[in-house]
């Protein structure tokens, strides 16, 4: 029976495996493998400490509010759009109690920066607050009158710039005040803003009436050009409080 010869797999050079080794044990590396961990650790903490009553307030008035309007019958296009929006912006309000830190204080030079505490703090509340709207915004639809425009894409964009304003604004009180102060003053932040763009003339309208039709699209040009905005802030605010 004849033998059949393995194909040659050449052995990585000593020079390439002492080249990846060294990358792995370079400090700066070493650094940040072990704040990654730290961080992973720090999820399951995280989830107790976040405050998330306000997201389940919210939740449940949402749930209500979408239930309850119109109930038994198609939801017209414009009271979907007007429901959704609501429920994006309160959603934003309540994501930004998460980031009210109690034990701040009391770290002091913690393992973890405070940064990434914040910055996992928001992935909880922002995510959290995402897969609510989803949910609504899955129900709204079910109940629309077939071929109604309903564009998620845009909706979406909107939301998560209110999401982003009220996340900023709290990441930056929570830098001065403790407590739900802070949260507090985040949110009259981002409703201020919401009911200043809800007041701007027809010309330049930012919440149209009507998907797709008027000044829809030039509108959501700009909600996808203003996005990175209060991201940027967020971060900016995220950092280190110097002492």
């Amino acid at each position: 029976m004849p033998l059949s010869i393995p194909p040659h797999r050449p052995r990585p050079s000593a020079a390439v495996t002492a080249e990846k080794v060294g990358i792995a044990r370079h400090p700066a590396v070493l650094r940040a493998a072990a704040r990654a961990r730290s961080a992973g650790l720090l999820v399951r903490p995280l989830v107790r400490a976040v405050d998330w009553a306000p997201l389940a307030v919210v939740t449940a008035f949402a749930a209500g509010l979408l239930t309850l309007v119109n109930a038994g019958e198609p939801l017209a296009g414009g009271d979907a759009l007007l429901l959704m929006r609501v429920v994006g912006t309160l959603l934003g309000s309540a994501a930004a109690f998460a980031l009210v830190d109690a034990m701040t204080a009391d770290l002091g030079a913690a393992p973890t920066p405070r940064w990434a505490r914040q910055a996992l703090r928001c992935l909880l509340a922002a995510g959290a607050a995402v897969a609510v709207w989803s949910c609504a915004f899955a129900y709204a639809l079910a109940r629309l009158p077939e071929g109604t425009l309903f564009p998620v894409t845009d909706l979406l964009i909107e939301m998560a710039v209110c999401l982003g304003v009220a996340l900023a604004a709290a990441a930056t009180a929570v830098r001065h005040a403790p407590g739900r102060q802070a949260a507090m003053a985040a949110v009259v932040v981002q409703l201020g803003l919401v009911l200043g763009t809800i007041l701007l003339p027809d010309a330049v309208r930012l919440w149209s009436p009507t998907c797709g039709f008027g000044h829809w699209d030039e509108a959501h040009r700009f909600w996808l050009a203003m996005l990175p905005v209060p991201y940027g802030w967020l971060a900016l605010a995220c950092r280190g409080v110097r002492r």
